[in-house]
């Protein structure tokens, strides 16, 4: 098994339930207080953090408008399935 396969295998593994979590309600166009980054004229907000999920994930609801958002591209730490 080479690395790659290693590293798809080990995040597919779904952690056991942990009922004392809390619960995320996100309302990104409700709630002010999420953080919104402008960025080339796109608005991106944070409506989930790495906190709020043990470091396993975010939510960001993205506003762009037509012909906006970066150009094609990838990014070489994320792991995609075999």
């Amino acid at each position: 098994m080479n690395q790659r396969e290693k590293n798809s295998t080990a995040s597919s593994t779904i952690p056991p339930d942990d009922p004392k979590r809390n619960l995320t309600l996100a309302q990104p166009d409700k709630d002010q207080s999420l953080p919104h980054i402008g960025l080339v004229g796109d608005t991106y907000t944070i409506a989930v953090t790495g906190d709020e999920t043990n470091g396993r994930f975010c939510v960001i609801d993205m506003h762009i408008p037509p012909g906006g958002g970066p150009p094609p591209h990838r990014h070489d730490f994320e792991i995609y399935p075999a």
